[in-house]
């Protein structure tokens, strides 16, 4: 299959990288809206596959000295996408694991749009352990750490 696939990439590799980072970004999207958070099916895509298609042109079009400006390009315009996702409420912060989940969602896209579509894949496999597998980790440890903070003498 990786044989196709690098056969695919060399013939037209800007649909292969689309369409990878469309996947990849659909796959994270689709468990951010069955979740509810910000950050969900279309915005995640979007990202992605801007992200890749920026990427394609970056690794087509400029000397590979000068990648990492466009490379920074991505990751300061994504990051400018995601502070709009943190919101704060006196004490509280939201929205800090939805603006991580879209960076993620932009280096995978930019990952694939460097050619490199199994690092892509791999990202889009790791982003979606964290949110779904160390969601209720997370969680245990926020009640474990209240109920250690509410036995601790004042």
């Amino acid at each position: 299959m990786l044989d196709a696939l690098n056969g695919m990439l060399e013939r037209d590799p800007t649909v292969v990288v689309l369409a990878a980072a469309f996947l990849c970004g659909a796959l994270i999207g689709a468990e951010r809206e069955l979740r509810g958070h910000a950050g969900q099916l279309r915005v995640c895509v979007i990202v992605c596959v801007a992200a890749a298609g920026f990427a394609d042109l970056v690794v087509s079009e400029v000397e590979r000295s000068n990648w990492g400006n466009g490379f920074g390009a991505i990751a300061q315009g994504v990051g400018f996408l995601g502070a709009g996702l943190i919101l704060r409420d006196g004490m509280t912060v939201r929205g800090l694991s939805s603006a991580a989940t879209l960076w993620a969602v932009a280096v995978i896209g930019t990952a694939a749009g460097a050619r490199d579509v199994v690092l892509a894949a791999a990202l889009t496999l790791l982003a979606l352990l964290v949110n779904v597998v160390l969601r209720p980790v997370s969680r245990w440890i926020s009640r474990h750490q209240f109920e250690r903070d509410a036995s601790d003498p004042p």
